[in-house]
C-alpha cells in the first residue's frame, strides 16, 4: 500500500512541458512566409529562459530575438520572424517548464513556390 500511495503521489514530479501544436506545424509545406512562430506547450513555461531560432537549409540562425510568451496564454510562445523564401526551415526551441526541467527540440517545415 506504501509503495502504491508513492508512486500516485511521484505522477505530478514526473511530468514536465511537452510540446502539443505548433504554427507552422511539423514537416508542414507552406505556399508563403509565415509572419511569426507559436508554440503551445501542454503546462506553464518559464518565458525568461525560453528560447526560439528559426534556421535555414544551411543550419545558419535567421532570427536573433527571445519570443515572448503570449499574454493570456503562459503554454505559449511566439517569435516574429523575417520574410523567408522557398525552402528548408527548421525550428529548435528550448523551454523550461515550471518545475525546472528543461525541454529542447527542432522540426522542420517547408516553405514552396506558389504556383500561378
Amino acid at each position: 500500500m506504501a509503495i502504491l500511495l508513492l508512486l500516485w503521489h511521484s505522477n505530478p514530479v514526473m511530468a514536465h512541458a511537452a510540446l502539443v501544436k505548433s504554427d507552422p506545424p511539423r514537416r508542414a509545406t507552406l505556399s508563403a512566409s509565415p509572419k511569426q512562430i507559436q508554440l503551445w506547450f501542454n503546462e506553464k513555461i518559464e518565458g525568461a529562459y525560453a528560447s526560439v531560432v528559426l534556421l535555414d537549409s544551411n543550419k545558419k540562425a535567421l532570427t536573433e530575438n527571445n519570443p515572448e510568451v503570449v499574454a493570456d496564454d503562459p503554454k505559449s510562445l511566439v517569435l516574429s520572424i523575417p520574410e523567408i523564401g522557398t525552402g528548408k526551415y527548421t525550428i529548435q526551441y528550448r523551454v523550461m517548464s515550471v518545475d525546472g526541467h528543461v525541454i529542447e527540440s527542432s522540426f522542420d517545415f517547408n516553405v514552396k513556390n506558389k504556383t500561378p
